[in-house]
């Protein structure tokens, strides 16, 4: 298809909104629905629930491979999927969920209508949208075995066949794009293969049902509302196609697009271990995990929305009310109180599932009757403590001070009031020692996640200039900081040089520091270092005009950082 795709000019050329960079084969997905159709009719045996997700799979891809050769408008599409959506349904591919027919109908046709156009948004780097169908459907194939389906079995086995037959080209750099034939078909038919579990599925009731295929789809679920979200926000259309996805602004903040596609299989794969959690040991256990993994997104959402991105086609008359939410001037405190609010609530609901593990549905009505207790005190105490005043990306020792402080008394004060009121009859002590701890982690994570964030995440772009401080003290260390918090300066910072040998050895900040100012001109040389900080007034004497003489006439730029810090 890939030589087909070239002699037929059916190719993927660049543009503004695109993220590649060079005319690309689009006949990808062809070869994805042929190398899946044909062995899955071949396995299946005459039986209906095959032929019917493979007609409508086919469609489905017929609908994308007009789109790859006369780009249909987006209303177009969403007619023909709801229709082959509501084909699938009709044909008995259904979510019995509520006991209610029409309730049924429409979560089932909303499922199928979004995971295909998830996986169509996904679709927007290098093997990242085939990537995340094979790890959902390795983890589908092994919930098929546990629920006794080999059929089903069979089928995600031909189908991960051909997904990673087709990364073989398409991973970067890719040879072959799947275009919209290959992406509206991962999308509805991983959508379909969520649609058909078996009545052992079904007796585990909502859990296996749909908690499952949601952490399965997890990545392609977050893009979707992320992108959704930050457009429409920024006035929008979140049909128009764009360089602001999750993917995008993760190379943008300095990870290859081979390490971008790795960390979010990592997290789909971290999605399908909750999935597998819930389905093995029941929800009600497992909420804690997919509690924090879904934490987790979000506040990565968060900071990603704050890199700049190749935005086009924005309207400022759209999303006003947006908008204004966005301007509002206390956003930053509200998402801060709500984030607390549901770390509480789980950091207490980890507690009682810790403490009483199996017996856990023994101990509910306790855990209900003393939770709005913990919640309004430790709500109180962290307000008193003045944890909604902070920045997080300043994130340091005193507040960390702060939050054990505010853990403490949060802690204590339902202790006693449970203490005067029941008697603490039918309470458990290590419950609240545990959560205290639990509550101390999680608040603490979540403080600190913007640094982190921006820590495994840093850019170091090529045209960043190399420095190297001299002065591992107070001075230095605030220097670091700033150029790491600030990729703005464009300055890399690649270690210390400092007179006192005691530091030598050492690190600050993990960077190294390699020597007194005699070490110097091997650094300078070796580490191909472009401009020297002096971070300190300290530093005088031959030992500073050896290193300007040094720098001189290597060519290197010397500067005196402007705080004074002794």
């Amino acid at each position: 298809m890939e030589r087909v795709a070239r002699r037929a000019g059916v190719v993927a050329r660049p543009s503004a909104d695109r993220w590649h960079r060079k005319t690309i084969p689009l006949l990808g997905g062809v070869a994805i629905v042929t190398a899946t159709l044909g062995p899955m009719l071949v396995t299946a045996g005459g039986d209906n629930r095959v032929l019917i997700l493979a007609i409508t799979s086919l469609a489905m891809a017929a609908l994308g491979f007009v789109d790859d050769l006369r780009d249909l408008r987006p209303q177009v599409k969403l007619l023909g999927q709801i229709v082959l959506a509501a084909a699938l349904l009709h044909l008995g591919f259904e979510l019995r969920l509520t006991g209610y027919r029409l309730a049924d109908v429409v979560v089932t046709l909303f499922w199928v209508v979004a995971i295909t156009n998830a996986f169509n948004l996904l679709d927007n780097m290098d093997g990242l949208a085939a990537t995340i169908a094979l790890v959902a459907t390795a983890f589908r194939l092994l919930f098929f075995v546990w629920e006794g389906d080999p059929l089903g079995a069979r089928i995600c086995a031909v189908f991960l066949g051909a997904i990673a037959g087709f990364l073989i080209r398409n991973f970067a750099p890719a040879k072959i794009f799947m275009g919209d034939t290959g992406s509206l078909f991962l999308g509805f038919f991983v959508a379909g293969l969520s649609l058909v579990p078996t009545d052992r599925a079904y007796s585990r009731g909502v859990v296996a049902v749909l908690v499952v295929p949601v952490f399965l789809l997890l990545i392609p679920i977050f893009d979707t509302m992320f992108v959704t979200v930050t457009r429409v926000l920024a006035g929008r259309s979140p049909a128009v196609g764009g360089r602001d996805h999750t993917s995008h602004r993760l190379v943008d903040v300095g990870l290859s697009e081979r390490e971008t596609v790795m960390l979010l299989a990592a997290v789909s794969i971290g999605g399908g271990g909750v999935a597998v959690l819930s389905y093995r040991v029941g929800f009600a256990q497992a909420v804690v995990a997919a509690a924090l993994l879904v934490v987790t997104l979000v506040l990565l959402g968060i900071h990603l929305n704050r890199i700049h991105v190749v935005r086009t086609g924005s309207d400022p008359s759209r999303a006003a009310v947006l908008r204004l939410l966005a301007d509002f001037q206390y956003k930053r405190q509200v998402a801060t109180l709500v984030l607390d609010v549901c770390l509480i609530v789980l950091a207490f609901y980890a507690a009682y599932v810790i403490r009483f593990e199996h017996d856990f549905p023994h101990y509910v009505d306790q855990l209900y009757q003393s939770l709005p207790v913990v919640l309004l005190s430790q709500l109180i105490a962290f307000a008193a403590f003045g944890l909604y005043r902070g920045i997080w990306r300043y994130t340091g020792v005193s507040d960390g001070v702060r939050i054990v402080k505010a853990a403490t008394i949060g802690t204590m004060v339902p202790l006693i009031v449970l203490l005067y009121t029941y008697r603490f009859v039918g309470f458990s002590r290590t419950v609240f020692v545990l959560d205290w701890l639990m509550l101390i982690a999680m608040v603490g994570a979540s403080r600190l996640s913007f640094r982190l964030f921006a820590e495994v995440l840093r850019r170091k772009p090529e045209a960043f200039r190399r420095v190297l401080i001299y002065g591992a003290g107070g001075g230095g260390e605030l220097a670091v900081r700033e150029m790491l918090n600030n990729p703005e300066l464009e300055l890399i910072p690649i270690g210390f040089i400092d007179d006192d040998r005691s530091k030598h050895q050492t690190r600050l900040h993990g960077l190294p520091v390699f020597g007194g100012v005699d070490q110097l001109d091997t650094v300078l040389r070796e580490r191909n270092v472009q401009e020297l900080i002096v971070s300190s007034t300290k530093v005088t004497g031959p030992a500073l005009e050896h290193a300007l003489e040094l720098c001189g006439q290597l060519d290197v730029l010397v500067r005196r950082a402007s705080i004074r810090f002794d």
